[in-house]
């Protein structure tokens, strides 16, 4: 018969098995049977760490599996879901000796190598993990595909605990996704003094219209034939008190991605306008408008707001959009761009002939003009061909109606090679550099571009300049 205490031992037993369940369950993701994110990082900070940073062994491989949004979204979350459980398998089943897997968020996956040290041998394990879990997966009558991309860190590279290592991972993963290419990523220092860099323009970028920061600068365009200023371009520039002079090509992506754009966008559009009102009326002002503005939904208010603001006619106002705006959800975008038409602003096609759809865009929507990339300008220094591509540019254009921007104007040959191409107007350091507000009166009293004169007009030009601001 059983003694007294079997039932004791019997509850303890079960309680036993109980706290060893709800452990388990705490530390694994359920959909996957993989580590959490937390119980991942408490294995990497369990790591040795020699006192040398060069003998540190552990590689981190990190794996986003893009598509799935995608999938849910058209067939169903709990798709999605099997998608992921069906990948995770795959992983778990992967020979990589001493390895730990884990799911760290939705649709990414981790993975520690702690005997390597070898980029060739991480390398190798990123290009297999990559391989397997990419194969189409099958769902009932149909296979399902994902994209996937991997950044790999390894321990010796970093300076700091089990979060630093991750973080290492996911700059190199977010390299990896962003410049196309062989879909992985390993982590340098690089890297990481280039996120330091991003999140200080971020920061300046959260109080850079309240502090002043941010201001307009305002290159003038000129009719290509008789020389005259018909416009300006509003250019936004950033000068930070902490960082000094800030590219756009840097602080816009900066400010896109943190979804701040739409606010620069509204302030540009009415701070530009501000300044225009006060042009002669034939001047008109060309503003550049970020995707992200027409994604956001409110770049028609915004317009609406700038010209009723300054009372500035919105025939003066050129909206200026590169066809990277049309390539998602180009329905909603074109709608956008069929109201502020119907309010009487131009629509400028920027960048012309760098796309794979510029054509199809010409038919889908009556813009006002094209403008023609600097690339192709530029290339007129080193490539034969470049004249021929300009010139079927122009023709175009002409067939249709629509008149030629032509930008990056950097020498008389450039000009003089437009001008009898048939370019309607031109813009560049050529002819001017982009001003400052305050510079503004000069260029307009001016009104002509000399070095498009002919010469004894250039003259008279310069003399009516000098006594008009010499009044």
């Amino acid at each position: 018969m059983p003694g007294p205490n079997t039932t004791t031992l019997d509850l303890e037993d079960r309680i036993r098995r109980l706290e060893g369940d709800i452990e388990h369950l705490s530390r694994h993701d359920q959909l996957t049977g993989l580590l959490t994110r937390a119980a991942f990082i408490s294995i990497l900070d369990k790591m040795p760490v020699p006192q040398e940073r060069a003998k540190r062994h552990g590689a981190l491989i990190e794996v986003a599996v893009r598509g799935v949004p995608r999938i849910s979204g058209t067939m169903g979350r709990h798709v999605g879901d099997y998608v992921i459980s069906a990948l995770a398998a795959r992983l778990n089943l992967l020979p990589l000796p001493h390895s730990t897997k884990a799911r760290i968020d939705h649709s990414h996956f981790a993975v520690l190598l702690p005997d390597v040290s070898d980029p060739l041998e991480a390398l190798t394990a990123a290009k297999e993990i990559i391989a397997t879990l990419s194969t189409p997966v099958d769902w009932v009558d149909r296979k399902l595909s994902v994209d996937l991309a991997a950044g790999v860190a390894l321990a010796a590279d970093n300076d700091g605990d089990a979060t630093n290592l991750i973080h290492n991972t996911e700059l190199a993963l977010k390299t990896a996704t962003t410049r196309g290419g062989p879909g992985y990523a390993f982590f340098n220092p690089a890297l990481a003094q280039s996120a330091r860099r991003r999140n200080d323009v971020l920061l300046a970028l959260q109080t850079a219209v309240d502090n002043h920061s941010l201001y307009l600068n305002y290159q003038p365009i000129y009719d290509a034939t008789r020389g005259r200023l018909v416009g300006f371009e509003a250019l936004m520039r950033m000068k930070s008190p902490e960082l000094g002079p800030v590219s756009p090509a840097e602080f816009i992506p900066v400010a896109e991605e943190a979804g701040l754009i739409s606010r620069l966008g509204a302030w540009s559009l009415a701070e530009a306008c501000r300044a225009a009102s006060n042009w002669p009326q034939h001047l008109t002002l060309s503003v550049n408008i970020s995707p992200e503005q027409f994604y956001a939904g409110n770049l028609v208010t915004d317009v609406h707001n700038a010209l009723e603001l300054w009372s500035f006619p919105a025939y003066r106002l050129e909206i200026e959009i590169t066809e990277s705006t049309l390539l998602k959800d180009s329905d909603t975008v074109l709608s956008q761009l069929s109201t502020l038409r119907e309010m009487g602003c131009a629509v400028v096609l920027d960048d012309f002939g760098t796309g794979y759809s510029s054509l199809s865009y010409l038919w889908k929507f009556p813009f006002s003009k094209l403008k023609i990339d600097r690339a192709f300008v530029t290339a007129l220094d080193s490539s034969p061909m470049a004249k021929g591509i300009l010139q079927s540019i122009i023709g175009l254009a002409k067939n249709l109606g629509l008149k030629i921007t032509a930008e990056g104007i950097e020498t008389e040959a450039h000009a003089q090679t437009l001008i009898t191409l048939g370019a309607d107007l031109l813009q560049g350091y050529y002819m001017s550099r982009p001003v400052e507000e305050v510079d503004l009166a000069h260029v307009v009293l001016k009104g002509a571009c000399d070095k498009l004169l002919p010469k004894g007009a250039a003259q008279e030009s310069a003399e009516l300049s000098r006594a008009l601001i010499g009044r």
